[in-house]
């Protein structure tokens, strides 16, 4: 046990000696994580090789144990080969983050090195070999099987670790929880090199988070949520291979629970949307609950407690009791949650699979509706939230790119006191934006179909929307599609409703903000053109003679 407490401290010492070591090294030579899209919830440049001082805690506290003699350090020179496995294939993950922090590189990239890893780890003889089954005894799993499970699970779980990480705080404490369950499990079933390891990884987090909680001074990275993501993942395979396929599976899947539910989550989001299953987004959990009002610290705190929880059902499943009794309701009890959590998040796919349920369609045109009215809810979201007319046209724009129209025009009338149109200045440097004739057009095509096409052609039939609000008429919104297209997959009334409502009320929105910034400037004309033309008394007298 004092080795066990020495391991840990150390740890625990080194990450907070280090952490602002490597800090000032990132602020010095310009290694800054600089918040360029939404996505990104800090707003301040921030150093991100924070993953370095965790890795390099976690290794010289085990370098340590090479300085004690006793039965634990015995041990673990007996599974040395364990320990090598575990960890060598891990350094390729964690240099692979560091260039990635540095330098960039692509998923496609990322993922091969990855399954590069796992592959190594495979052959270093970590696998998932063996299911236990009451009924069947101990089968052993066809190598072509174990190999896809193997590199499957860890590719899996390290991806999790890494998306989960974009708010202060959460993928190291999510990592801190679930080092906590392999602690506790490892201990028990007598896995010494799982122990130290899942004990020093920890002390390192321990030490990291009193400068990554928020406010945080320094993130993790790739390098560092990509090392966590991939050594807890070795040592779930490692640590309950030997136990009840219950135990080997139950207590992986709830120890890793919240990072695996964010990203399958994000999995079917995208794929139901119609998007690249691997582009960014900001409808993960801790997104959904920042839109919701929650404070940065408030949204960490919930879902460590999430995080808490499922651990402690975790510890359920160590002892044979725990499985035999409780499996089943506590399975229930954490699927029932989910659901629950997932619903009151309000994600626009689950809406709309839960109205497609209620329609005859084929999978392929449940899908293709889903996304299209998915479109159509986040533009109108957009719509909520822009502040000016290139924002606006912008989530304008992007609902028409991924849908089946293929021409549309914008034109807004004088509704207010017509300022803004008769200035000519629309606040907008693009070219496709103009004030003419007392009103601002704008237009979007798709495959070349221009206006002079539009007039031409009476192939085509139209949508118009009428862009209105309680006192005021705005304009009008033209939707243009083709006759011989296919059937429109979309619920027209999210046209109607939704996205017209919330068009209306951006351009009242955005077009008395201009007109506004407009009357500040009228007003301040008149002064300035009466100081600079004023004749001076000297003018005047000379004029007299």
């Amino acid at each position: 046990m004092n080795t066990y407490i020495l391991l840990f401290s150390l740890s625990f010492l080194f990450s907070l000696m280090l952490t602002p070591v490597v800090r000032h090294v990132c602020e010095r030579y310009g290694w800054l994580d600089v918040p360029r899209d939404q996505r990104r919830v800090h707003r301040q440049a921030t150093p991100r090789l924070g993953g370095i001082a965790v890795v390099a805690a976690v290794l010289l506290a085990l370098a340590m144990l090479l300085f004690v003699d006793n039965q634990v350090t015995w041990a673990l020179w007996e599974e040395r080969s364990k320990l090598f496995v575990a960890l060598a294939p891990a350094m390729i993950v964690f240099l692979v983050g560091v260039y990635d922090d540095l330098h960039g590189v692509s998923p496609r990239v990322k993922f091969a090195a990855q399954g590069l890893a796992a592959s190594l780890f495979f052959a270093l003889g970590g696998r998932i070999e063996i299911l236990s089954l009451s009924f069947a005894g101990a089968v052993k799993l066809p190598l072509a099987i174990s190999f896809v499970l193997t590199v499957g699970w860890i590719v899996a779980v390290t991806n999790a670790f890494n998306l989960i990480d974009g708010i202060d705080g959460l993928a190291a404490g999510a990592a801190l929880f679930a080092a906590f369950v392999m602690i506790t499990v490892s201990a028990v079933t007598g896995h010494a090199f799982v122990t130290v390891i899942a004990l020093a990884m920890a002390g390192a987090l321990i030490g990291f988070l009193r400068y990554n909680f928020n406010p945080a001074s320094i993130f993790l990275g790739d390098s560092g949520s990509l090392f966590l993501g991939f050594t807890l993942a070795t040592l779930s395979v490692q640590g309950t291979q030997k136990a009840s396929t219950a135990v080997a599976v139950a207590i992986p899947l709830l120890a890793f629970g919240l990072p695996i539910l964010d990203t399958s989550l994000a999995l079917f989001r995208r794929f139901a949307s119609g998007r690249p299953l691997f582009e960014g987004d900001k409808e993960h959990i801790h997104h959904k609950l920042l839109a919701l009002g929650w404070s940065q610290r408030r949204v960490v705190l919930a879902l460590y407690g999430v995080c808490a929880l499922l651990g402690l059902q975790a510890l359920l499943f160590v002892q044979e009791w725990g499985v035999s009794r409780l499996t089943g309701l506590w399975l229930f009890v954490v699927g029932v949650a989910v659901i629950v959590a997932v619903d009151r998040l309000h994600y626009h796919e689950v809406d709309e699979i839960r109205d497609g349920l209620k329609r005859s369609l084929s999978l392929a045109e449940l899908r293709m509706r889903l996304a299209n009215n998915v479109r159509v809810r986040r533009a109108s979201q957009a719509l909520a939230q822009a502040k000016t007319l290139d924002e606006l046209f912008d989530a304008v724009k992007e609902m028409l790119e991924l849908s089946s129209f293929v021409y549309a025009t914008v034109q807004l009338n004088q509704g207010g006191t017509g300022m803004l149109f008769r200035s000519r200045e629309t606040g907008s440097t693009r070219p496709e934006i103009k004030a003419h004739n007392g009103c601002i057009y704008w237009a979007w095509e798709s495959g070349g179909l221009g206006a002079a096409d539009i007039l031409k052609t009476s192939r085509l039939w139209s949508l118009s929307l009428s862009l209105s609000t309680k006192d005021t008429q705005w304009g009008y919104i033209n939707l243009y599609r083709s006759v011989e297209s296919e059937n429109l997959l979309m619920d027209i009334n999210y046209l109607c409703h939704f996205f017209q409502r919330q068009m209306a009320l951006a351009v009242e929105r955005v077009v008395k903000a201009e007109e506004d910034r407009l009357r500040v400037r009228e007003v301040s004309k008149p002064n300035n053109r009466e100081r600079a033309t004023a004749p001076a008394p000297a003018l005047l007298k000379v004029s007299g003679v």
